[in-house]
């Protein structure tokens, strides 16, 4: 009888229970949690086989199907011959399916003819390329110099409006990337591109304020743009490596996701495995409490090599100045910088050597030299008491085996000469500004800036040298252009 009873109530429970939940499914929570929204969205372009970025990640090419947040994103595309495509704070909402873009082709229009010289063509002829800037434009010559290729009119159709400045920030290795600075008329930001030379693809690499400036170098590789943005007298927030073939992004230094990670000096290991760092939790430069970092990058182990002097400021300063691998990368040159009430104008430099360990001990200048293999800082020496003067090396050219250097005289000169520091001929120009040379080339740009500055004429000359004869020419006289700045890259 009680077992009857018993399943009596057991049945009953059960029907008031199924009655309950008569509106409701059994896998569907009274709360659920509210999950962030994508949509499927269709990405064409005309012509189709576009590479596509995607918020600065590489995504695939046209025509693909790819899930999207709802929400603002940024989109570029790029396809050999045709000029680079990108969209910014594009709204994906609840609605949207596609996106269709159409791309511009460099055609017959974009092709400038030059008039080469005979001058010309003993300095152009061998194969290689010469990338100038004219009025906002940025141009690329073919090989022999005969002609020349507009890559962007960046005053037109681009998306940078009105900009005032283009300046080349070097070269990739292999010669096959150029970096460039954009900056426009109204001082409220900066740009880093990348110009492929080869195909002339034009990447917007990234944007940030205008009181500072980007720091960029290729030590992770060849086609991999390290680069990061540093303040005035502040450190870098962010490292950043670009693979500029397929748009992956890694962040060798990120203070967003640890405060430590902030750098006023680093450098690669030769193996790319680690990055050591002078910086840590500070603001401004100097600081005290700047330390010596070291990053294991395939890891992310951070580890303290070096702790900050923690130096009262009323004291003075104490920091780290500069860091180097050395010893096949098995350890690590550190400089120190002291500052004292008593030494403020004649500061203190020590030289350090420590482990991955944190193992460090005090060397000499002359070892420190050693271990550096200062070829330049050699060589400017022995030029310094050779010419009874003080100068500083620009380049050593060593395909040609030449020095370029000038002089810090009142008028400042520049001279070349063969590496063993004979044969030492003055260039003829004086006072020179800007200079960019190129790996494996004894050419090279300088200019120079025009002693009197009106309106109605340039305000400086662009000369192309060749370090081998001394031969010279004007850029603007021979490509019948005004000049805002070049670079000679030798194939």
């Amino acid at each position: 009888m009680k077992k009857l009873i018993i399943m009596l109530i057991a049945f009953s429970l059960l029907i008031a229970l199924t009655g309950c939940g008569g509106s409701k499914t059994g896998t569907t929570p009274s709360n659920p949690i509210p999950q962030e929204q994508v949509r499927v969205v269709r990405i064409e372009s005309e012509p189709s086989g576009a590479s596509v970025n995607i918020d600065d990640n590489y995504s695939g090419e046209t025509p693909l199907s790819i899930k999207l947040k709802i929400g603002k994103h940024n989109f570029a595309f790029y396809k050999d011959g045709y000029v680079w495509h990108s969209m910014d704070n594009v709204e994906i909402k609840e609605d949207t399916k596609e996106i269709k873009v159409t791309l511009r082709k460099f055609d017959e229009a974009n092709l400038i003819r030059t008039t080469t010289s005979d001058l010309g063509k003993s300095l152009l002829n061998l194969p290689s390329k010469l990338i100038f800037v004219s009025n906002d434009t940025i141009y690329v010559s073919d090989e022999n110099g005969k002609e020349t290729e507009k890559v962007a009119a960046l005053n037109d159709d681009s998306d940078i409006r009105s900009i005032y400045s283009i300046s080349f920030e070097g070269t990739s290795p292999d010669s096959k990337w150029l970096i460039l600075n954009l900056s426009p008329r109204d001082y409220t930001s900066q740009f880093l591109y990348a110009l492929n030379i080869e195909t002339l693809k034009l990447i917007n690499v990234a944007e940030d304020d205008w009181e500072g400036g980007f720091e960029s170098s290729f030590e992770m590789g060849d086609d991999k743009l390290i680069y990061g943005f540093q303040g005035v007298n502040a450190p870098l927030g962010r490292l950043t490596c670009l693979d500029l073939n397929t748009g992956k992004v890694s962040y060798l230094l990120d203070s967003s996701k640890n405060e430590e990670e902030k750098a006023f000096y680093y450098a690669i290991s030769p193996d790319k495995k680690y990055i050591v760092f002078a910086g840590g939790n500070v603001e401004v430069f100097p600081d005290n409490r700047t330390g010596l970092y070291l990053k294991n990058l395939e890891t992310g182990e951070l580890k303290l090599l070096v702790k900050p002097s923690n130096l009262n400021q009323n004291l003075g300063e104490d920091y780290i100045s500069s860091v180097e691998f050395v010893n096949g990368g098995k350890e690590i040159l550190y400089v120190r910088t002291i500052n004292t009430q008593n030494s403020t104008y004649n500061p203190t430099t020590e030289y350090y050597i420590v482990d991955f360990e944190g193992n460090s001990k005090e060397i000499t200048p002359e070892e420190a030299s050693k271990l550096t293999e200062d070829t330049r800082g050699t060589l400017e020496t022995k030029l310094k008491k050779l010419l009874n003067k003080n100068l500083y090396i620009n380049a050593v050219l060593d395909k040609c085996k030449k020095i370029v250097f000038t002089n810090s005289e009142n008028v400042e000169k520049l001279y070349i000469c063969n590496e063993d520091l004979s044969n030492i001929v003055f260039t003829g120009i004086t006072n020179p500004n800007f200079m960019h040379f190129s790996l494996d080339s004894c050419k090279f740009t300088c200019e120079v800036p025009s002693p009197i500055q009106t309106s109605a004429s340039p305000t400086s000359t662009w000369y192309l040298i060749d370090a081998t004869t001394n031969k010279k020419i004007i850029l603007s006289e021979l490509l019948k252009m005004k000049i805002d700045d070049a670079i000679y890259i030798e194939k």
